[in-house]
């Protein structure tokens, strides 16, 4: 078969054939990133903008950049003001994949050596009134709030865990919300409680507080951003902070990929 070719000394791009010989990429994936390589580098990177200058549509474009995303050919970073509200995006096109940047750095973890501890003899070992120590436990049901010395150790863990000085810094108008969330918080940890009721559903406490434990800083400002752009009315603000805390490990990408198809689309469909 014969091929025609033009003589490239205007018009022209130069790019990697990379993502051309990638089979992982759709036709529509290889071709929107040729079309995005092409243009020049402050040209408006927006999903209407792509749609302008081709046939497929906005939403086409945009499930078509989430699959160029997801290659490694399209990192974004999200951009926050000096007061850590996330104002945008910035978009990297890539002719050649990366892996996603890594926020946390990893640590390398010490390894400590178990001491050896030898078992006293006892020839009578004493043995446990367990009917005594199952009634005490039966009576302490009742009571929400564990010790005063449980309660400061678990406020300590929870603190490091969200980096609390950090969202503080961030958020210099909201350390008072920053300061009742880790106390809803501290008070889902300690509760003695068989349920803990999420969302309208009686939950196992146990699931709750492993969740709410395993809350770090992204999840927290997360949670401000929500109470920011949509302040709620409703009438149990408890009830819902709690949802929100509880959710937020699952709903934090949904929330900031909606601001992502928003931001690409010009800030409208």
């Amino acid at each position: 078969m014969a091929v025609f070719r033009v003589q490239k000394t205007q018009n022209y791009t130069i790019m990697s054939n990379h993502h051309l010989r990638n089979k992982a990429l759709s036709l529509k994936a290889k071709g929107l990133l040729s079309l995005m390589l092409s243009l020049p580098e402050d040209w408006d990177y927006t999903t209407r903008g792509l749609a302008s200058i081709c046939k497929e549509g906005v939403d086409s474009v945009c499930a078509t950049v989430r699959e160029l995303e997801a290659a490694g050919y399209i990192i974004r970073r999200r951009i926050r003001d000096k007061n850590g509200q996330m104002r945008g995006m910035e978009y990297t096109v890539l002719e050649q994949p990366q892996p996603p940047e890594q926020d946390k750095p990893s640590c390398a973890q010490p390894k400590q050596a178990k001491p050896k501890r030898e078992k006293p003899v006892q020839e009578n070992p004493a043995q446990l009134n367990t009917k005594e120590i199952n009634k005490e436990e039966t009576n302490n049901v009742s009571n929400p709030i564990r010790a005063a010395g449980q309660r400061a150790e678990y406020r300590a863990l929870l603190l490091k865990n969200i980096e609390y000085p950090i969202l503080a810094q961030n958020n210099p108008m909201d350390t008072m919300r920053l300061d009742e969330l880790v106390e809803l918080m501290l008070d889902v940890v300690c509760s003695k409680r068989a349920t803990i009721r999420i969302a309208g559903e009686n939950m196992p406490a146990e699931v709750v507080k492993s969740r709410f434990l395993k809350l770090n800083a992204e999840h927290i400002q997360y949670v401000l951003d929500c109470l920011k752009d949509n302040p709620p009315r409703i009438r149990n603000i408890k009830q819902y902070l709690l949802a929100a805390l509880y959710n937020a490990p699952l709903t934090i990408e949904n929330y900031y990929a909606a601001q992502i198809d928003h931001d690409l689309c010009g800030g409208k469909r």
